[in-house]
């Protein structure tokens, strides 16, 4: 059996329960310990980040910088969008460097230097080219001329003859007596004299050899004897192209005062050949070019041979005088040469248009060339041509084309009767034979 215990337990054996807590004291300079260290540190790390920033802020500023510039910088090439593939590699086997950055400002600086050489070159090809126009048109711009046209009686009041124009034109025959020298002009044939100045500054006195007041054309004669040595010796004459062969972008040299101003130099190209003069009994083709002109411009189309292609004439009422239009040369050759010699221009006054094939073959028109008019008092009105008829022989000769007439009709003699042949549609629409008589008269 367990006995319990009556006596109470002793304070003596737990004398943990007599201790007392007690707050702990206050340390006044505590705080301001704590605000000091902290201050301290602070300091400290500042320093710690100022230094740092210092030490990496000047790279981190230039690799932004070069971010930026990179794709905020545009500069236009003319004329080049890429850099080409071997300039691309050699610029990067050349630096060695693989970043994206370092390749493209490689590929910028290649196109830099691909758009200067392409610049140098264009610059040395227009050069070139101004420099081959000039030496094509040395020769013809030598064989120019300036035609003063004169009256026979003297101004009263200044006492000097009256004028009439002055217009350019060029050498077109020199043989071994004179020089032979046409112009175009519309108010000359009233002056009864005339004056050259030649390229080298000569001066002489021309005589009218022959004016066609049809196209406004006009040949002098100036002889050798009339000129100095040396004007005889070294003006040239052109040569007229031989062969009508040009063609559309053709490059072509205007010289002479194309574009109004005296002894001017323009280049550039054709644009149409389909274009025509029409003057009584004649039909010229004209030649239409990209330079800009004057209306009261004149001079020579060239070739780039350096033969004259086209007469330059101002004043054509149905032209665009906006651009530089010219006769073609090769069909006024037949005609300098007659008015040179003073040969008549035999005249019937139809103004006429060839009939085309393709209007012989859908409209069902005859061979022939179409009366368009026929001017007032001429042996054609006289004979009784009509516009309408279609002119298809004379003389006993067949007529397909103005060619064809024209030709024709200068080899005959003024004053002589021919027989012209013309088709006149009837009252029941059909073409009816027409045989008419003409007196060939002198324009």
């Amino acid at each position: 059996m367990v006995k319990r215990s009556n006596k109470k337990p002793s304070s003596e054996n737990y004398s943990f329960i007599k201790e007392t807590i007690k707050e702990h004291p206050t340390d006044k300079k505590s705080p301001v310990k704590k605000f000091l260290t902290a201050a301290v540190c602070g300091v400290i790390f500042g320093g710690c980040t100022v230094g740092t920033v210092a030490l990496f802020l000047p790279g981190v500023i230039e690799t932004i910088e070069d971010s930026t510039d990179h794709h905020t910088e545009v500069t236009l090439i003319p004329a080049v969008t890429e850099a080409p593939a071997d300039l691309k590699e050699q610029e990067q086997t050349e630096t060695g460097e693989g970043t994206a950055n370092t390749k493209e400002s490689g590929q910028n600086e290649a196109q830099s230097s691909t758009a200067e050489d392409i610049a140098t070159k264009d610059t040395a090809a227009d050069d070139t080219w101004a420099e081959l126009v000039r030496n094509v048109a040395e020769v013809p711009r030598k064989a120019l001329v300036r035609i003063l046209a004169l009256g026979n009686d003297a101004d009263l009041l200044d006492d000097s003859f009256l004028k009439y124009g002055e217009e350019e034109g060029f050498v077109f025959l020199k043989n071994d007596k004179a020089f032979y020298i046409m112009t175009y002009s519309d108010n000359m044939d009233d002056a009864g004299k005339f004056q050259v100045t030649f390229s080298n500054g000569d001066m002489a006195d021309a005589t009218l050899c022959k004016s066609d007041s049809r196209t406004g054309f006009l040949v002098f004669q100036v002889p050798f004897t009339d000129v100095k040595e040396a004007t005889a010796k070294d003006i040239p004459q052109v040569a007229l192209a031989g062969d009508d062969d040009i063609e559309q972008m053709d490059a072509v040299i205007a010289v002479g005062s194309p574009t109004g101003d005296y002894d001017s130099l323009v280049s550039g190209m054709i644009t149409s050949v389909t274009g025509t003069m029409k003057a009584a009994d004649e039909e010229y083709g004209m030649l239409t070019t990209n330079m800009v002109g004057s209306e009261d411009g004149g001079g020579l189309l060239l070739n780039m041979s350096g033969e004259v292609v086209g007469i330059i004439c101002g004043g054509q009422e149905d032209e665009n005088n906006s651009v530089i239009r010219a006769v073609e040369a090769t069909q006024l050759r037949s005609l300098l040469e007659g008015m040179a010699n003073g040969d008549d221009i035999c005249y019937i006054g139809i103004h006429g248009a060839t009939i085309s094939e393709y209007q012989v073959e859908n409209l069902e028109l005859p061979e022939g060339i179409y009366v368009d008019s026929v001017e007032s008092d001429s042996p054609a009105m006289t004979a009784g041509v009509q516009s309408g008829d279609i002119v298809h022989t004379l003389d006993g000769q067949e007529i397909r084309s103005m060619d064809d007439y024209s030709s024709m009709l200068q080899s005959l003699n003024r004053g002589s009767k021919v027989k012209l042949e013309i088709y006149r549609r009837n009252s029941y629409g059909t073409y009816v034979n027409v045989e008419l008589n003409v007196i060939i008269k002198e324009k």
